[in-house]
């Protein structure tokens, strides 16, 4: 499979297809390639054949993603096809599958502030903000940390029932988790893994109380 063909599949990707419709929207010249592409996504847990009709799940395209980005793609190509929601989305679906009750942009007042994905199970939050970097310096990266540690507390103080908050970063572009000041960068194809994990991080994160 050529990587640059599941960049151009991430156009085609919708809840309800057909071969003839993916084929075009992708820009893929030849039926058989395009049927090759449809194969191999399936093959890897994305989408589903059911006779004439291809359907994928919300979060489809992000893994769509993922897996071009570790068969080699450009970064920047593969963020172009995606969105913020995209992000969310695989988010919310992965905390789920762990049995966390979710949120999405959950907001607040004085201060005011927005969190994007929240996790919560047994009084244990992870607390995600999904930042749709193409590359970002050091520094950047540092300040988008302290503020995701300030919306944790922030969170904590709002709901009581919370007794851990683990702020955590989640990005296309990384290789592999990294702490910048005690808070998690994790690779959207890491979060599964991540967030099976988690505890055994807790020694080096920045995780707030209650």
């Amino acid at each position: 499979m050529r990587p640059e063909l599941l960049v151009q599949a991430l156009a085609a990707i919708e809840p309800e297809t057909n071969l003839a419709r993916f084929q075009e929207t992708a820009g893929i010249v030849s039926k058989s390639v395009a049927k090759s592409v449809l194969d191999f996504l399936s093959s890897n847990g994305i989408g589903s054949i059911s006779k004439q009709v291809v359907a994928f799940r919300d979060s489809d395209r992000l893994k769509v993603a993922a897996l071009a980005l570790q068969m080699g793609c450009d970064v920047e190509q593969v963020s172009k096809q995606l969105s913020w929601q995209d992000f969310e989305k695989l988010a919310s679906q992965v905390l789920m599958s762990f049995g966390y009750k979710t949120q999405t942009n959950l907001r607040f007042t004085k201060p005011r502030m927005e969190i994007d994905v929240v996790g919560v199970n047994s009084g244990f939050a992870i607390v995600v903000d999904c930042k749709h970097w193409k590359r970002n310096n050091l520094s950047s990266i540092s300040n988008y940390s302290r503020k995701q540690a300030a919306r944790a507390e922030r969170l904590i103080q709002h709901d009581k029932k919370i007794s851990q908050a683990v702020p955590v970063i989640l990005t296309l572009h990384a290789e592999s988790v990294r702490f910048v000041s005690g808070i998690p960068i994790v690779p959207i194809f890491r979060f599964k893994s991540f967030v099976m994990d988690v505890k055994s991080f807790l020694p080096e994160i920045y995780v707030v109380a209650g």
